[in-house]
């Protein structure tokens, strides 16, 4: 049976106050989109996009579910040290060979 390519998701970094969220997915299959509050510290905002990316890879997991499983996920990558690294608009990025 082929596979079906996956789709990029779209992240989209914007103020989510009136929605009183953190951040919010949108499971479209065609144009799956993850909005994400750009105030939120480091730490948070690596849970929240795991959360909000297991709400794309798994739409029929419960939100408890989906919860305990970003924390964990979140936990275990910040854990091991990624981080999101911010650089200059013109800036070229370092090359890992």
């Amino acid at each position: 049976m082929p596979r079906k390519k996956a789709r990029k998701v779209k992240v989209i970094w914007r103020p989510l106050g009136k929605e009183r969220a953190w951040g919010q997915a949108e499971t479209d299959p065609n144009h799956p989109t993850i909005e994400i509050d750009p105030r939120l510290s480091p730490r948070r905002e690596l849970e929240v996009l795991a959360h909000e990316a297991l709400h794309i890879a798994f739409p029929e997991m419960s939100e408890k579910e989906v919860d305990r499983a970003g924390k964990v996920v979140s936990a275990v990558l910040w854990q091991e040290n990624y981080r999101r690294i911010l650089q200059g608009k013109h800036t070229t990025p370092v090359r890992i060979s």
